[in-house]
């Protein structure tokens, strides 16, 4: 037969327990996961997934994103960055691998060109929908340089198992090279000359 004072103490635990939870804990985390660092000390990528593979658009050194528009998508221009638009110049778009600064808040913005697939990064425990139509931020520091793996955590279609990326957190120094090299990469794509048109038939 238990004892009417260890019935008491368990019940005592349990409701310090639910009040701390329920009072502190909670509250905390929540005020955590929605209080987004600053604009200025973040830095702020594009995240645009599509059928099977993630796609990153960084501003570049103007911190301006270019303007995005539909109509200028193409198989070397996969996020519709507006060619006339001044602020997208320097912009850098990479595929599948994205390299993020040590010690550095990262606020990804995350949308989709198809259907929802979902970004979820395991080694920084987060996480989010990409939705068509929306964007939908998230917010993680990474604290410790490495490779980490991206997937695709909602099933999207037929090839979902190999809808896979990486997360490459440099040093400083070298994410600045990294910069630096696709900032030459996209501007040796811009200044390259249009093909010429071909002739027409019969002349």
């Amino acid at each position: 037969m238990r004892s009417g004072i260890s019935t008491h103490l368990e019940f005592s635990v349990v409701l310090i327990e639910a009040v701390l939870l329920l009072g502190f804990a909670i509250p905390l985390w929540a005020k955590r996961v929605n209080q987004f660092p600053p604009g200025k000390e973040a830095l702020v990528v594009h995240v645009v997934a599509q059928q099977f593979s993630f796609n990153y658009h960084l501003p570049g050194p103007d911190g301006q994103f270019g303007r995005r528009e539909v109509s200028f998508v193409s198989n070397s221009n996969p996020l519709g960055i507006d060619p006339n638009d001044p602020a997208g110049k320097d912009d850098i778009a990479t595929l599948g691998e994205l390299h993020v600064p040590v010690n550095r808040p990262v606020i990804a913005e995350l949308s989709s060109k198809d259907v929802i697939h979902d970004y979820f990064l395991p080694a920084m425990r987060i996480g989010g929908d990409a939705i068509p139509g929306s964007l939908i931020p998230i917010w993680f520091t990474p604290i410790k340089t490495g490779t980490y793996e991206v997937i695709c955590a909602q099933l999207c279609g037929l090839g979902h198992y190999g809808m896979k990326g990486t997360l490459v957190v440099d040093t400083p120094q070298d994410y600045q090279t990294w910069l630096k090299e696709r900032a030459e990469l996209a501007g040796g794509a811009q200044s390259a000359p249009s093909p010429a048109p071909s002739p027409s038939p019969g002349k």
